[in-house]
């Protein structure tokens, strides 16, 4: 009877340790995964274009009706010093028509006539006997069928008028060839020598 009891007692405590073994061993733990913070994605500011470089290519410095004014030339009348300038422009020496006429004893006097968009211009004068006529017709400031005569002869010139500070200038050789003075240009002035008359031949009597 006893012997019954202590095996009883034995299968009982097998029987609950294979059950707690059992429960143990067919099972897999199961690993939570942690959780992992989001990944923010950084985005990079735009990078900055570079600052556009000055240019160092020279300006233009021609203005509209900007020509560049002419520096004034000393100017002396048989020596005396005029108040009057000369100019150089196209590459010509340029006088003042009607002051340098007076310096040389030529009465001058101007005239203008009006026709619709254009005006005719007539500059005359006058020293004993001679007369001398330059006319031309003047449209947006721009110089035209320019003629010059003396005594209703052609004066052999290249027909060129600009007006400065309404002061009409001619080339340099208009009094050489009208008025028969002498012209040398020097480094600092102008000279205008009026031409002495030339001296009348003598002729001898011849004896009878």
């Amino acid at each position: 009877m006893k012997r019954n009891k202590k095996a009883i007692l034995a299968a009982g405590l097998l029987s609950g340790a294979a059950a707690l073994t059992g429960c143990t061993a067919n099972t897999t733990p199961v690993t939570t995964p942690t959780p992992q913070p989001a990944q923010q994605e950084t985005v990079a500011p735009p990078t900055a274009e570079p600052a556009a470089q000055a240019s160092t290519a020279p300006t233009d410095q021609m203005e509209a009706g900007g020509e560049e004014t002419p520096g004034p030339i000393r100017l002396r009348v048989d020596g005396q010093e005029a108040d009057i300038s000369a100019i150089e422009e196209q590459d010509m020496l340029l006088l003042p028509l009607m002051e340098t006429a007076a310096l040389l004893e030529w009465k001058a006097s101007s005239e203008s006539l009006e026709e619709e968009a254009k005006t005719k211009r007539t500059i005359t004068l006058e020293k004993e006997e001679s007369k001398i006529t330059v006319t031309w017709i003047s449209s947006d400031n721009t110089a035209s069928q320019i003629t010059w005569q003396r005594d209703g002869l052609l004066i052999p010139v290249d027909p060129y008028i600009t007006t400065m500070d309404d002061v009409v200038y001619v080339p340099v050789s208009f009094f050489e060839e009208a008025m028969d003075v002498s012209v040398q240009q020097g480094q600092d002035a102008v000279d205008l020598q009026t031409k002495a008359p030339a001296d009348t031949p003598q002729t001898s009597e011849q004896n009878e």
